[in-house]
């Protein structure tokens, strides 16, 4: 996924402050949830993007929601200038790109794993080690399973895919079977 520019600015921004407030991590938690709710619920969504309703209003609506949750203040700050300077639309790209930003400056990684069987906690270990040795950085996995794989793993960290599914070892094989 691309993300634009403007929510990159906005993005580095908040990592900038939250650094600064020694809260990374738990910008990014709270962050990540409000862009959750915003994108998952089309009611809030509709709500807080009405222009029938005033600014201060829809604000005042989010930072009842955020208090609720207990998000950060630094979240519920962000959130409000969100929403006033109306680029709610862009907070899911905005929580991805502090994602983004904020793993880059801890050096870490997100490693996003489709494994045809679920993998316990030894082979997500020496997993994790491996993708760590290869990147040079701290990994996080994502793991998802997925039978449709037959057998083997896929791996995406960063823009780099390591496909080693039977599934895909298949089609090459296809592929290069009807090849004149």
């Amino acid at each position: 996924m691309i993300t634009s520019e403007v929510a990159r600015r906005y993005a580095r921004a908040l990592v900038t402050a939250a650094e600064r407030d020694g809260v990374t991590d738990q910008v990014e938690e709270g962050l990540h949830a409000l862009a959750e709710a915003v994108s998952g619920h089309k009611a809030l969504r509709q709500v807080l993007m009405n222009p029938r309703f005033s600014r201060p209003t829809r604000v005042q609506m989010l930072e009842r929601i955020l208090a609720s949750w207990g998000a950060p203040p630094l979240v519920s700050k962000f959130a409000r200038l969100v929403v006033e300077k109306d680029r709610l639309a862009d907070l899911p790209a905005m929580a991805l790109s502090y994602r983004e930003l904020a793993d880059e400056k801890a050096g870490r990684v997100r490693a996003r794993v489709k494994s045809a069987f679920p993998l316990d906690a030894a082979s997500a270990g020496q997993l994790r080690a491996k993708l760590a040795a290869m990147t040079g950085k701290q990994v996080l996995l994502e793991i998802e399973h997925d039978p449709g794989l037959i057998g083997g793993l896929v791996c995406r960290v960063g823009g780099v895919v390591m496909d080693g599914s039977i599934r895909s070892q298949l089609k090459n094989l296809r592929e290069a079977l009807t090849v004149k």
